[in-house]
C-alpha cells in the first residue's frame, strides 16, 4: 500500500546531503509514513525532500528528539501533525516547508527548545497554536510565514527568548496575545505583520 514504516528501538541514524536515507532511492515514493513506538530520535534529514507523503503524521511518545531538517520540504501531508509528549527538542528546520498540515498544532509540555526555522513556511495549519509550558527558547523564524492559523496563539510561561522573525507574517491568529512575564528577550520583527490579533 505504499506505506513506509519505521520501527525498532533507539535512535535513527542522522543523515545528510552526502549520506541520504535509503528510502530516498526507492523507485516508487511511499505515500504514507508510519513511525512506531520504540524510536527515540528522528535523524537529521531523515525524510528530507520526501514530498509524496499524504495524510497525518504522528510522532510517537517514545521519541525524545527530532533532528535538524528531519522533515524539511515534506510538502505532501494532508492531515494533522501530532507531536508525542516525550519530545524535548525540535531541531532547526525540522518541519520547514511542510505546507500540507491542517488543524491545530500543540507543542507538548515536554519540549524545551524549538529550533531556528523549525516550522518556517508551514502555512497549512488552520487552527490554534499552543506552545507548551516547558519551552524556554523559540528560535529565529521558528514559525515564519505560518499564515494559515485561524485560532489563538498561546505561549507557555517558561519561554525566556523569542527569536528574530519568530512569528513574522503569521497573520491569521485571532483573539489576544499574551507575552509571559518569563520572556526577557524578543528578537527583531518577532511579531511583524501578525495582523489578526484583536486584543493585547
Amino acid at each position: 500500500n505504499n506505506i513506509l514504516t519505521i520501527f525498532g528501538t533507539g535512535a535513527m541514524y542522522d543523515y545528510g546531503s552526502s549520506n541520504q536515507a535509503p528510502w530516498r532511492s526507492l523507485n516508487t515514493a511511499p505515500t504514507s509514513l508510519v513511525l512506531e513506538e520504540g524510536i527515540t530520535h528522528i535523524g537529521n534529514y531523515a525524510f528530507y525532500l520526501c514530498s509524496g507523503f499524504k495524510g497525518s503524521l504522528t510522532i510517537p511518545n517514545s521519541v525524545t528528539s527530532i533532528g535538524n531538517s528531519a522533515f524539511h520540504n515534506c510538502k505532501g501531508f494532508t492531515g494533522s501533525l501530532t507531536i508525542g509528549n516525550s519530545v524535548t527538542t525540535i531541531g532547526n528546520a525540522a518541519f520547514g516547508l511542510c505546507t500540507g498540515f491542517t488543524g491545530s498544532l500543540t507543542i507538548p509540555n515536554s519540549v524545551t527548545t524549538i529550533g531556528n526555522d523549525a516550522f518556517r513556511f508551514c502555512d497549512g495549519f488552520n487552527g490554534s497554536l499552543t506552545i507548551g509550558n516547558s519551552v524556554t527558547t523559540i528560535g529565529n523564524e521558528a514559525f515564519f510565514k505560518c499564515y494559515g492559523f485561524k485560532g489563538s496563539l498561546t505561549i507557555g510561561d517558561s519561554v525566556t527568548s523569542i527569536g528574530n522573525s519568530a512569528f513574522q507574517l503569521c497573520s491569521g491568529f485571532t483573539g489576544s496575545l499574551t507575552i509571559p512575564n518569563s520572556v526577557t528577550s524578543i528578537g527583531e520583527n518577532a511579531f511583524s505583520s501578525c495582523s489578526g490579533f484583536n486584543g493585547s
